[in-house]
């Protein structure tokens, strides 16, 4: 297993140097600045920032030259909601993910599905609780009343803050290969203790383990006089 950059530092260092990459951005690659595409020699005519999702500041530059996009090159992908370049992972966990048939950083994945409305479940509905892997269908059977970790979005990553309004409540750790439980509590216990709706998401991918977390909403003061 991969460990996780220190993921302070890495935004503290970001910030330092937020406005000289913005200045290498608006200056251009050098006249030596060779186009980091695989194999290419041209020379590199932009510069483009990419970014993680742990900040809003650019992490890094990449320079292509004319034939080449930014996210051909290494491990980086393009988000179709904030249209940022995206480092692709520092571990074994990637920071993609496919919802609604789009490619987006888990960033704007946590803001999107947090906020529908059909993602977050009535605790006093849930009868029983399926361990990943155990069965295939939805997150959540409302006739059965089986809540199926195994579909479970992946739309946080290990030490990715939720988005305003949505706190952390409680996690559960399996094995990825088996779905054995390998820490955390009874989830059935921790659902049924509930007294408002939650939401359960793939929280953190590790090589050989995943983490399940339940989320619930606290409103801040801005969103309460908004709403």
């Amino acid at each position: 297993m991969w460990s996780l950059p220190d993921i302070n530092q890495l935004n503290a260092r970001a910030a330092a140097e937020a406005s000289k990459i913005k200045r290498a951005i608006r200056r251009g690659p050098g006249k030596r600045q060779e186009c980091e595409y695989y194999s290419c020699k041209q020379r590199a005519v932009e510069s483009v920032p990419w970014f993680d999702i742990f900040s809003e500041d650019p992490k890094g530059l990449i320079h292509v030259c004319d034939e080449h996009p930014a996210d051909s090159v290494g491990e980086f992908f393009t988000c179709e909601i904030c249209q940022r370049l995206i480092v692709d992972h520092y571990t074994w966990e990637r920071y993609q993910v496919r919802l609604a048939d789009r490619v987006l950083c888990l960033k704007c994945a946590a803001e999107e599905y947090f906020s529908d409305e059909e993602n977050w479940i009535d605790p006093a509905f849930v009868k029983n609780v399926a361990r990943p892997g155990a069965v295939r269908g939805p997150l959540f059977d409302s006739e059965s009343g089986v809540l199926n970790l195994s579909a479970c979005r992946h739309v946080l990553g290990n030490s990715q803050k939720p988005p305003v309004g949505v706190v952390f409540h409680e996690n559960f750790e399996f094995d990825s290969m088996e779905g054995r439980q390998i820490s955390g509590s009874d989830p059935l216990e921790i659902i049924r203790a509930l007294s408002e709706p939650f939401c359960p998401v793939l929280d953190t991918g590790w090589q050989f383990a995943v983490s399940i977390g339940l989320y619930l909403r606290r409103p801040t003061e801005e969103q309460k006089e908004a709403a």
